[in-house]
C-alpha cells in the first residue's frame, strides 16, 4: 500500500454506530419508511472491454505546490469549476474555472479548510455561468453563491448540523437546489430555504427531475470514532415528500478471530456516500462496506448499486475505488487506487447492464504519470468526463484531466 493511499484512507471518516433520537419535523411532513430489504448476494461481474479513444489527457497541473482539488462541477463544455486545499495542514480554498479555452485562478469564498476533513471537503453544484454554489462543513454549515461576477454569502436555516457529518447538493435548475446534511435537507426556490426532514442519514444527493431527486447515505449517525451497525439507505423525493427507499442488506456475520480468539461475528457497516441520478428509472449509488479485520481493525471495499425504476441490485465494479462520477452516458466511471499510479490505467465505465469497460490511460509523455484523483464528473449533455486531484513528479500540484 502506498504511503498516499494510506495517508487517504486514515484521513476517511469513520460510521456511526447508532442512530440519535430525532427531532420534530420542520417544513414537511414526516416521512414513512418501507419495509427493509433482505440480503443479496453481489453477481458475478462481466469481462472488462477496452473503450477505443484517445484515452484521458492530462489538462492542467497548477503550480500551488501541495495542493489538491477535491471536488470538480460542469454546466456546460465552457462552464466548469474545480476547487482544492492544502492535502497537508490547514489553508485556504483554491478554486480554478475553464471557460472552454484554458483554466483560470478565480477568487474563492472565504472559507478555511483543514486536510484532517478530507471526507468533509465541500461540495459544488453548477447549473450556468451565473449560478453556481459551494456549500461547506467547517465549524458552521456555510453556502456561498456565485451570479456570474462574484461569490457572496447565503444564510442557510438551522438544519441541526453536527461535526463530522458531509454535505452534499445538487442542482436542476437556479431555483431548485438541494443541499443535503445529517438527516436534514433544505432546497433553494431562488428566493428561500424550506427545510425537511429524511428518514435516515444523507452524504451526498443528485437529481433528475423535479420529482425525483435522490439521497443516500446511511441508517446509522456518522461518527468520528468508530461504527458497527450502519445499512446502506436510499430515500427519494417524489415532488411532496421524502421516503425511505428499501437498498440490498448485508448482514452477514464476520468470520475474522478476535483477539479472544473467537468468531468477531460483528455484521458489515455499509454507507453510501455518492448518487447519481441519470432517470427515474437509472440511478447509481456508490459506497463502502467496512468489515472486521484482525490485523488491520477494519477493511473496506466499495460497493456499486443501480437503480431500475422498481428495485435495487448490486453491481460488480471496483473493489478499492478513490472516486466515481457521471460518465455522461447513462453509466459511472469508477477510478481505481491503483489506476492513480500509471496514468489513469485501470479506470472503468459501468453500463446500466453491468457490462464493463475500461478507459484508455494516458498517452505519450504523462503515459506513466502517477496521480491521485480525488473526484470524476461528468459535462452534461456530452461524454467528456474531467477528473481532478493531485499530480505527482517534478509538478507537484492540483491536477485536472480530461477523457472524451
Amino acid at each position: 500500500m502506498s504511503a498516499k493511499r494510506l495517508a487517504a484512507l486514515c484521513a476517511a471518516a469513520v460510521l456511526g454506530a447508532g442512530c440519535a433520537a430525532a427531532p420534530p419535523p420542520r417544513g414537511a411532513p414526516a416521512p414513512t419508511a418501507t419495509a427493509p430489504s433482505v440480503t443479496t448476494a453481489t453477481p458475478r461481474p462481466s469481462p472488462v472491454r477496452t473503450a477505443r479513444g484517445r484515452g484521458w489527457r492530462l489538462e492542467h497541473v497548477g503550480d500551488q505546490r501541495g495542493t489538491r482539488l477535491n471536488a470538480v462541477a460542469a454546466s456546460g463544455p465552457r462552464d466548469v469549476w474545480a476547487i482544492g486545499s492544502p492535502s497537508e495542514g490547514t489553508g485556504r480554498l483554491l478554486l480554478l474555472h475553464f471557460d472552454g479555452r484554458r483554466w483560470r485562478e478565480r477568487p474563492a469564498p472565504e472559507v478555511t479548510w483543514d486536510s484532517k476533513d478530507y471526507e468533509r471537503f465541500p461540495a459544488l453544484v453548477a447549473t450556468g455561468p451565473r449560478d453556481a454554489w459551494i456549500f461547506a462543513t467547517t465549524t458552521a454549515l456555510a453556502a456561498h453563491h456565485w451570479d456570474g461576477e462574484r461569490w457572496s454569502r447565503v444564510p442557510l436555516p438551522d438544519m441541526d448540523y453536527n461535526p463530522g457529518e458531509r454535505a452534499g447538493a445538487t442542482a436542476l435548475a437556479p431555483d431548485d437546489v438541494w443541499l443535503v446534511v445529517g438527516d436534514h435537507a433544505a432546497h433553494w426556490d431562488g428566493r428561500a430555504w424550506t427545510v425537511m426532514r429524511l428518514p435516515a442519514w444523507a452524504a451526498s444527493v443528485s437529481a433528475a427531475a423535479p420529482d425525483q431527486v435522490w439521497a443516500v447515505g446511511g441508517t446509522g449517525r456518522p461518527l468520528a470514532q468508530g461504527s458497527s451497525s450502519s445499512q446502506a439507505a436510499t430515500m427519494r423525493w417524489d415532488g411532496r415528500s421524502w421516503q425511505l427507499v428499501p437498498a440490498p442488506e448485508d448482514r452477514t456475520p464476520s468470520k475474522g478471530i478476535n483477539s479472544q480468539g473467537l468468531p468477531d461475528g460483528s455484521i458489515p457497516s455499509i454507507m453510501l456516500t455518492q448518487v447519481v441520478a441519470h432517470s427515474p428509472g437509472n440511478v447509481w449509488a456508490i459506497g463502502t462496506s467496512e468489515e472486521f479485520d484482525y490485523e488491520d481493525g477494519r477493511s473496506r471495499t466499495t460497493i456499486t448499486l443501480h437503480w431500475d425504476g422498481s428495485a435495487w441490485s448490486r453491481v460488480p465494479g471496483s473493489a478499492d475505488v478513490s472516486a466515481s462520477g457521471s460518465d455522461g452516458a447513462n453509466g459511472i466511471i469508477l477510478v481505481d487506487w491503483a489506476a492513480a499510479e500509471s496514468g489513469l490505467s485501470g479506470t472503468i465505465r459501468v453500463a446500466p447492464d453491468g457490462s464493463r469497460t475500461e478507459l484508455p490511460p494516458m498517452a505519450g509523455a504523462n503515459r506513466r504519470r502517477e496521480v491521485d484523483v480525488s473526484a470524476v464528473s461528468a459535462v452534461p449533455g456530452t461524454r467528456t468526463v474531467y477528473a481532478v486531484g493531485l499530480a505527482y513528479g517534478r509538478n507537484f500540484g492540483p491536477m485536472i484531466a480530461r477523457y472524451h
